[in-house]
C-alpha cells in the first residue's frame, strides 16, 4: 500500500511539473492514480510482484486520466472566440480562462452599420500565458453580424502610411 500510495504521489507531482497544469488535467491525474492502481493490484492477485502490477496500473491510469482531463476542459481559441462573440453582441467586457491562458474582449467605442446594411463594432483583444506578466498579445478586430447571426472577426484594414 505505501509503494502504490508513493508511486501515485509522484504521478501527481509530475503532473505539477507540467506547465500551468489545467483542473481537468489534475482532476484526471488524480483520478485514473486511484483507478488504474486499483486494477494494477487487482492484476496482481496470485502473484509474486503485486507492487509492479500495482506502479504500472497508477502510471498508466495517470497518464489516461491527465489525457481525458486535458480533453473535457474547454480549449483556450473556443474560449476566446466565444468571448469575442459575447463581447460583440453585449458591448460589454468579457474575460475567459482556460488551458493556462487567459484573455479579454472589450468594445471599442461605439457599434456602427456598414455599407452592406450589418451591425459592426470594433473589439480589442488580449491573451496571455497564466502566472507570466510578460508576452500579452493584443490587437483590435471588427466584428460585423450576417443576416443570419453569425458573426464574422476581421482585422481591420491598415493605412499603407502608417
Amino acid at each position: 500500500m505505501t509503494r502504490t500510495m508513493t508511486v501515485g504521489l509522484m504521478a501527481l507531482a509530475l503532473v505539477g511539473c507540467a506547465e500551468n497544469p489545467t483542473e481537468g488535467q489534475l482532476w484526471g491525474t488524480g483520478a485514473g492514480t486511484v483507478i488504474g492502481g486499483g486494477i494494477g493490484r487487482a492484476a496482481a492477485i496470485g502473484t509474486r510482484y503485486p507492487w509492479a502490477f500495482t506502479g504500472v496500473g497508477v502510471v498508466a491510469g495517470a497518464a489516461l486520466g491527465y489525457a481525458v482531463g486535458d480533453y473535457v476542459d474547454p480549449p483556450a481559441q473556443r474560449m476566446w472566440a466565444s468571448a469575442t462573440v459575447e463581447a460583440a453582441e453585449t458591448g460589454q467586457p468579457v474575460k475567459w480562462e482556460s488551458h493556462g491562458h487567459r484573455g479579454s474582449v472589450s468594445a471599442v467605442g461605439e457599434g456602427w452599420t456598414d455599407g452592406g446594411g450589418r451591425t459592426c463594432r470594433t473589439l480589442h483583444q488580449e491573451a496571455s500565458r497564466l502566472h507570466e506578466s510578460e508576452g500579452t498579445y493584443a490587437r483590435d478586430v471588427m466584428a460585423c453580424r450576417h443576416a443570419d447571426g453569425s458573426w464574422e472577426v476581421m482585422e481591420p484594414f491598415k493605412d499603407a502610411e502608417s
